[in-house]
């Protein structure tokens, strides 16, 4: 049981580490990686959640589809950021304002 307990504090623990990350930074790329963390830890979740149900075929098919969704998701933010860092240099999303027609 201290193993599920742990594994909750663990995944609950990257998600708001995540979640901080991509509220406090400024920074395009830094925030791609707070959004990376935050969905790790629902990765973990899902397969604590599996453990937890005994049944770990549905956890895998979760995660499995959960990892291809990031993938997309991470693969779309950073052809934004690539975007964002030819038009603004430092790739402070505070200035994307300027760039409205």
């Amino acid at each position: 049981m201290l193993q599920i307990e742990f594994l909750s504090f663990f995944s609950s623990a990257l998600f708001i580490l995540g979640w901080i990350c991509l509220i406090s930074q400024r920074n395009a790329f830094k925030q791609v990686i707070g959004l990376k963390i935050m969905l790790q830890g629902v990765t973990l979740a899902l397969v604590m959640a599996g453990k937890l149900q005994e049944n770990m075929n549905l956890a895998q098919t979760m995660v499995i589809s959960a990892l291809i969704v990031e993938t997309i998701v991470i693969a779309l933010a950073l052809a934004m950021i690539v975007s964002i860092f030819r038009n603004i240099p430092d790739g402070d999303i505070d200035l994307l304002r300027k760039l409205r027609g």
